[in-house]
């Protein structure tokens, strides 16, 4: 009897034992730190600067976390491969698989992944890390975490972390291009262009395009592009991945390869993320003087589509060039010319955009009149055009008065207008200044400088090609203001109508679209201030002198120092 009990007591200790353990076990892989015990507070950041760091959450595939992301340090790791001996640009195979066909670093983590569900991802990067941290403890080296809790920090949970977009400009390409041909490289662009062709990647000199035409993943692309950009999306080839894959390892290698120079620096590309994500971007002004890729494009091509009815246009290619910060710009899918895919019925290359819409769809960047809008909506432009809209009203397409303008017919172009000038104007007719006083009441007459305004519009548009092309008249300049008045209707020359000729004083309900005459004066002078962005004329007094005495219907109640006007 007393044997049983000395037994079932042994068993009783022997269970109360496995559970300490088994709690023990759980609760050290379910905390932050050994000691952690008080709550974390929450914070929620976008790190714009993370120094190289990453987010590793997949809400992809875990929809809701049940813990903390992990924010990586990628950097730590890096400097941890050089304490073991590793050069700068070595050891990256230590965690990211090669594919050995094509001699290339694949940066993917984990090096694999079974399945793309839960279990397998979050089995592959546990299996990854929490290993070859072990490795290093029994090592006895410097070793990461080994528990859940030193990697999925609470105060991290709702941490962002956005790298800028890297823009490979005009300048970037030419550095590139330079830079190969310092090294003896005869071929350089077979190095990153390349076509699909039966399976295999090939390159053919004067094919060279964009690498966002096929990688960018979730654009829709015509049927042109349908058998690569299946093969990209299948193959999960995007151009984030793609871009990584050619670029460092190409940077790696010279890394590698190049010897360094008298102070230790190598002039190598970039191999961590902030030293292209900078955040940075260059003007077009700043491009001006950059040598733009030679693919064999005309300077000058003559548009002219068979059995169009509208005349030819001669393009200037160069100059257009000259005013992008990359091709895309223009050549949305492919560096074709546009009336390739763009048929004057349409087609299903070109989604079945037809020319007229290519070229003159004025809600789009990639068409001719499209972009022009886009360049209106500068602030020294859009001082006059914010009140003249870009199309017909009525047929919801350009206005016809500007398509002489490109539609001359002539292949060798029509010279630049000479810029205009102000020197030929009869100061008889255009004012100096000019008072409005029709409207006086509360305050005086406004002093408008006619003159002045004049001159600072034409030097605003003979300071832009484009607007030097299209104001090739100084009627077009005067239009600004005197906006719905014809030329040819006018009684006399230079005389055009007043306001108060079109915009009653009083409302007109008949035309209750046509603002009265009050209205019509600040929507122009203050809509045109406010558009270019002047701090000055944006008050009563600063254009108006405040009467003395006031009308009494205007106040609700005089002052008493104030005499009302009867």
């Amino acid at each position: 009897m007393k044997k049983d009990s000395i037994g079932a007591l042994a068993i009783i200790v022997g269970l109360c034992f496995l559970f300490i353990i088994i709690y023990g076990i759980n609760s050290l892989y379910s905390i932050e730190t050994p000691a952690a015990t008080e709550e974390v507070a929450v914070h929620k950041e976008i790190w714009t600067k993370p120094d190289n760091k990453l987010t590793i959450a997949h809400t992809e595939i875990f929809g809701v976390l049940e813990r903390p992301q992990v924010v990586f340090d990628h950097n730590k790791h890096v400097e941890a491969l050089k304490e073991e001996g590793k050069k700068e640009g070595e050891g990256c195979d230590t965690c990211h698989p090669i594919d050995k066909e094509k001699n290339l670093i694949l940066f993917n983590f984990p090096k694999k992944i079974d399945k793309k569900d839960k279990d397998s991802v979050m089995n592959a990067y546990h299996d990854e890390c929490i290993n070859c941290h072990k490795e290093k403890l029994i090592e006895k080296k410097k070793a990461g975490p080994v528990v859940c809790g030193d990697c999925h920090i609470e105060k991290l949970r709702y941490v962002e972390i956005k790298y800028p977009v890297f823009e490979f400009d005009y300048q970037v390409h030419d550095t590139h291009d330079k830079k190969l041909q310092e090294r003896k490289i005869k071929e350089t662009c077979d190095l990153c262009h390349h076509s699909y062709n039966d399976g295999d990647l090939v390159y053919e000199k004067g094919t060279e395009e964009s690498c966002y035409y096929c990688h960018e993943i979730g654009v829709k692309r015509g049927p042109s592009l349908a058998v690569e950009t299946g093969i990209i999306k299948e193959k999960d080839l995007s151009i984030q991945r793609i871009s990584h894959i050619r670029c460092l390892n190409c940077h790696l290698y010279y890394t590698l390869k190049e010897e360094p120079g008298p102070k230790g620096e190598k002039k190598v590309g970039p191999i961590v993320c902030e030293k292209c994500h900078k955040g940075k971007y260059k003007t077009v002004a700043e491009l001006a003087k950059v040598p733009r890729p030679d693919r064999d494009q005309p300077e000058k091509p003559f548009i002219n589509i068979k059995d169009a009815r509208m005349k030819g246009v001669s393009f200037d290619h160069k100059s257009h060039e000259k005013n992008s910060k990359t091709c895309r710009e223009c050549h949305h899918e492919t560096l074709n010319a546009c009336k390739k895919c763009h048929g004057l019925s349409g087609s299903p290359d070109g989604k079945w955009v037809n020319t007229s819409n290519a070229y003159h769809d004025v809600f789009s960047e990639k068409s001719c009149a499209g972009c022009h809008n886009t360049k209106k909506s500068a602030k020294d432009c859009a001082g006059c055009h914010f009140s003249i809209k870009p199309m017909d009203l009525e047929t919801k397409d350009l206005k016809k008065e500007s398509c002489a303008i490109c539609h001359t017919g002539k292949k060798e172009g029509v010279p630049s207008p000479q810029p205009l000038s102000v020197a030929g104007l009869d100061p008889e007719k255009v004012k100096k200044e000019v008072e409005i006083k029709i409207l006086e009441k509360e305050y005086k007459q406004a002093k408008f400088p006619h003159l002045e305004i004049v001159k600072k519009l034409v030097k605003i548009s003979n300071d832009s090609k484009l607007g030097t092309y299209f104001h090739a008249k100084m009627q077009t300049m005067c239009d600004g203001c005197h906006h719905q008045s014809r030329v040819e209707a006018e009684a006399k020359k230079d005389t055009p109508p007043y306001c108060r000729n079109c915009h009653s004083i009083n409302f007109d309900p008949v035309k209750p679209n046509r603002p009265k005459l009050i209205a019509a004066y600040h929507n122009q002078c203050m809509g045109c201030h406010k558009y270019m962005e002047l701090e000055k004329a944006r008050k009563c007094k600063e254009c108006h002198e405040e009467r003395d005495v006031r009308p009494v219907d205007i106040l609700s109640k005089p002052l008493e120092s104030e005499t009302p006007l009867k």
